[in-house]
This record gives C-alpha cells, structure tokens and sequence, in this order.
C-alpha cells in the first residue's frame, strides 16, 4: 500500500486544488471553454463518524471512514521513522499535522476525479485485475494488527476500495502518458552533467547582472580552491548539479556544456532567463545520455498528465467538511 500511494502521489504530481472550508475545483477566472460542471455532494460540518461525508467529488462521496483510512496510511509512513509529536510541530501559520490533513485531502480528490474520468472513458479492472489487486489488499490487510484496523475506519471492504481505485488511477496516468516515449527523438538524447551557477536576470537589470557574473568569474583566476567552494564562497549557494540535454530550451548553456572538456569551467553564459556560469562532471557518455533520456520523460510524461489532469478535474466541484480542516 506504501508503494500504491506514493506511486501516485509521486507520478502524478497533479495542479495543487485550493481546498478552502467548501472548497471548489472551478478557476475564478473566465473559462476559455465552457465546461458543465458537476455540482458537489453535499457534506457533513457537525460531529464526525464514520458514515459522515467529509469530502464531495462531484456527486462521489467520501466518508469519513475512508478518510480515516487514508490517513492512517500517510502517517504510517512516518511514524516509524519519526515520533507521533511531528504532527504538533508549529510551522507559524499551521501546524506539520494540518498540512498532513491538506494533503491526505488533495490526495483523495485526485483519486476521485481520475476514477470519475476512467469511468467517463470506459476504463476499468478487468476481472483478473480485480481479483488480483483484491488479493494484494487482503495481505496488506493481515499486516495490520486488528486493534489499528478499528481505530482507523479500515475493513476489507475500504481496502478493497482503496487498492482498486489506487490501480484505477495509474491505469489512467498510463492512458495519458503512454504514448509519450515514442515521440522521442534518439539521436537528440545528448546531455551533461554540471555543477550550475545561475544568476536569473530580465530586461531591467541585465546589465547589471552580466556586470556581476562577469567580475565574478574574473575572480575565479585568483581562487586557488575548486568551482564548488568558489561559489558558495562568494554567493553564499552551492552550485547545483544537474544533467542538461539538447531538448532544454536553453540553447546558449546546453551547447557550451556538450562541448566543454571534463573538469573545465565556462564563461559568462547568457539566456533569456539570466546568466550562467558551470563546470562540466562529464558529457555525452552513454550512461548519462540514458539518464538523461529516463529524466527527461519522466518531465513529458508529467507535463502531458498535469495537463490532462487539469482538464478532468474542472469538471468536478469539491467541497470539504470544515469539521474534518478544523481538526
């Protein structure tokens, strides 16, 4: 269930929703296009239990006792490594544990809504899916001592739910993205990888920024320690290592990092963003063109899914119980 969940946070990495007291899905600014949007169920604000609905997809409704469960997975994760008093830890205006709630909440919405857009599509477990994803649920289950299960809202029944809507949605990142990969261009897949010094600039203080990054870089000749401790040294941030590739948009920096010797140190470098300064680790290697490639669909992949993602989700009001966000 670990995997499951982090899977599709990790992978979906979805638009953040705004969940206020009834939150709602909806843009406030005018559509481009006009989307009939499903109104929400109506939700619970007085005492919570079990069969209360905390949350309203659209006309999906959350129970408390599904959120319970959802919750209890996400703190799970932590709590073994940390004690339970993270949750109290005071960020200033909210607390670990609130934050906790928020995204235990976007979570669940995020399920709902690529469930609601699988079924709109047709898109569902097969028989053999069902019962195998039914099977993972019920060892996942046994791992949960029964005392746990009666506290947190977990049956079989909810597992079963939980797992198969879990898989119902990566079924549906895998729709979106699936056809990502075949449009890369191989021959394109050439990267490096740098230590990156950037300084970001616009059309009001260009000059003065490339008059700093140059006098910067004039110093380096008298600096007898490495690129690394240069720049932390005089800017106080460590440079950032990173692999770049000749599908970024920044052209200028790309094509004086793929022609760089290992080791060596660039000059002043300009693009539209700002200015740059690298080292280059390594470039044009087959093991790092290969990185290079992985991270770079991971990228499309994620891009294509926000935007799909985007387009589903304006279909749906949300409303959250301020019961459960007081809490």
């Amino acid at each position: 269930m670990r995997y499951s969940i982090r899977k599709i946070v990790c992978g979906i990495l979805v638009a953040s929703l705004t969940i206020g007291a009834t939150g709602c899905s909806e843009k406030k600014e005018e559509p481009k296009k006009t989307v009939q949007v499903e109104k929400a169920a109506a939700v619970s604000d007085g005492e919570l239990k079990a069969d209360s609905v905390v949350v309203g997809v659209g006309g999906t409704k959350v129970l408390y006792q599904e959120y319970q469960a959802y919750d209890w997975f996400l703190r799970n994760q932590y709590e073994g490594l940390m004690t339970a008093d993270v949750w109290n830890y005071n960020l200033g205006e909210t607390t670990v544990g609130q934050l906790a709630v928020e995204d235990c909440l976007r979570l669940i919405i995020q399920i709902k809504v690529l469930n609601k857009a699988a079924a709109e599509q047709g898109i569902a477990l097969a028989v053999d899916e069902k019962e195998d994803i039914d099977y993972k649920a019920d060892q996942y289950l046994a791992t949960i001592p029964p005392e746990v299960q009666q506290a947190n809202g977990i049956t079989t029944e909810m597992m079963h739910i939980i797992f198969e809507e879990n898989e119902i949605a990566r079924k549906m990142y895998d729709v979106v993205t699936g056809n990502v990969e075949a449009t890369i261009d191989e021959a394109a897949m050439q990267a490096a990888k740098v230590l990156l010094y950037k300084e970001p600039a616009n059309d009001s203080n260009r000059e003065e920024v490339r008059a700093k990054v140059n006098t910067l870089v004039a110093e380096k000749a008298n600096y007898t320690g490495n690129f690394y401790s240069f720049i932390k040294d005089k800017t106080g941030t460590a440079p950032e290592e990173v692999i770049i590739g000749k599908m970024d948009g920044r052209v200028n920096l790309v094509n004086t990092a793929l022609t760089m010797e290992r080791h060596s140190i660039s000059g002043v470098i300009e693009e539209k963003d700002g200015f740059y300064v690298i080292q280059c680790l390594k470039s044009n290697t087959k093991a790092l063109n290969k990185n290079y490639r992985e991270q770079y669909i991971a990228e499309q992949q994620s891009s294509a899914f926000q935007a799909a993602y985007e387009n589903y989700a304006e279909k749906y009001e949300v409303k959250v119980s301020k019961s459960l966000l007081a809490k």
